[in-house]
């Protein structure tokens, strides 16, 4: 039941930096409410915080990641030019965008640094004057990250024409390895004829997780697992992201069939694991097992 054609393929290398942004959601708030008639086992809740490490350190004037509320300073609107976590490697350091050329003087830098904040390396830094650039303009002083493990800051000062600062933000970033580690998990080990399967993603990995193009139901004949005549299936739900560390902020819904005989059956949906920094994608039948009781 394979959920990838070449188009699909296209929109997930496209949406999968978006999916990024759920890593700046859970730094925020872990949980995120289900839809309407979900239980709370639905929510989404972090399983493993991959950004402890980061707000553990000395606090910044933080920029978000780009395109998510970014803020506009003096009429210039300015973001972070890559996610806090890089997984693999990836990039660091801002993007600036207006309409009227603000005539900065701008510098930034990256260090790495150790688990308190403090620098370990001065790595780079980059230098540029607005004058020079076109009167409208987006520019994105960045630096690549190399995929070993290690903790960066990136530094941005903003300085007037004539040298006065006029701001310094901060922000931190955490290169760690890509580990693909997912499951389904049911909300109970056995239902009813009539009742709701609920079942949600469970991404303890660092990568991204897509899923929701359609998942089936089979059942345990034997030694082997077939189809069930009663849920013919695919059942499709709409594509979900799932952060690294943390649950699908919503659940596959299995309605029980009243006609459903007693048994033992499971969910079976293809899921998409991947990373920014790697163009393949590890595409596992997913399965998790509940038991069908007499009514």
């Amino acid at each position: 039941m394979p959920i990838w054609g070449t188009a699909s393929r296209r929109r997930w290398l496209g949406l999968a930096v978006l999916a990024g942004l759920s890593v700046a959601l859970l730094g925020t708030a872990n949980r995120a409410n289900a839809a309407e008639g979900e239980p709370a086992f639905c929510e989404r809740q972090a399983l493993h915080d991959y950004l402890a490490p980061l707000e553990r350190m000395p606090k910044l004037r933080e920029l978000p990641y780009r395109r998510h509320a970014e803020p506009l300073f003096r009429g210039v609107r300015i973001g972070a030019a890559g996610p806090a976590l890089a997984i693999g490697g990836g990039r660091a350091g801002y993007q600036f965008q207006w309409d009227k050329n603000p005539n900065w003087d701008i510098t930034v830098n990256l260090a790495m640094v150790n688990a308190k904040g403090a620098v370990v390396r001065q790595v780079d830094h980059r230098h540029l004057r607005t004058a020079a650039l076109s009167p409208a303009e987006v520019v994105e002083p960045h630096f690549q990250l190399t995929s070993s493990i290690a903790l960066y800051r990136t530094t941005l000062i903003i300085r007037s024409a004539t040298g006065r600062t006029l701001a310094r933000f901060g922000n931190y970033y955490r290169v760690v390895g890509p580990t693909v580690d997912a499951s389904f998990v049911t909300e109970a080990p056995s239902y009813r004829p009539g009742e709701t399967v609920f079942a949600r993603l469970e991404n303890r990995g660092a990568a991204y997780g897509l899923f929701g193009e359609g998942f089936k139901v089979e059942a345990l004949q034997g030694e082997t697992w077939g189809p069930v005549p009663e849920a013919p299936g695919p059942y499709t739900t709409g594509l979900q992201f799932v952060a690294p560390g943390a649950t699908s902020g919503h659940c596959l819904p299995f309605p029980i069939p009243a006609t459903m005989p007693p048994g033992r059956y499971r969910l079976a949906q293809e899921t998409v694991l991947s990373w920014p920094t790697w163009a393949g994608q590890h595409r596992p039948i997913l399965t998790t097992e509940f038991e069908v009781t007499a009514p």
